[in-house]
């Protein structure tokens, strides 16, 4: 994924800088997607549900947990 305009560079720890991206969850996995090997289209949802979980990615309103953390 790449930054884009609406994107924000935000301080995280003395001397570095961290990107914050506002995507739509669809245009996420699609980003994940087209940088995937071709066949192993199988590991895009792990890696996102990884994101998600991890604190990498985080929805900036409310949404149903139980649809989000279905295993």
């Amino acid at each position: 994924m790449h930054a884009g305009n609406g994107d924000v560079i935000a301080p995280e720890r003395e001397g570095t800088t961290r990107v914050v991206v506002y995507t739509t969850l669809y245009d996420l996995i699609a980003a994940v997607d087209a940088e995937v090997e071709p066949g192993e289209e199988a590991c895009v949802a792990p890696i996102v549900a990884h994101l998600l979980r991890a604190g990498h990615a985080t929805f900036l309103r409310e949404v149903d947990g139980e649809l989000v953390w279905l295993k």
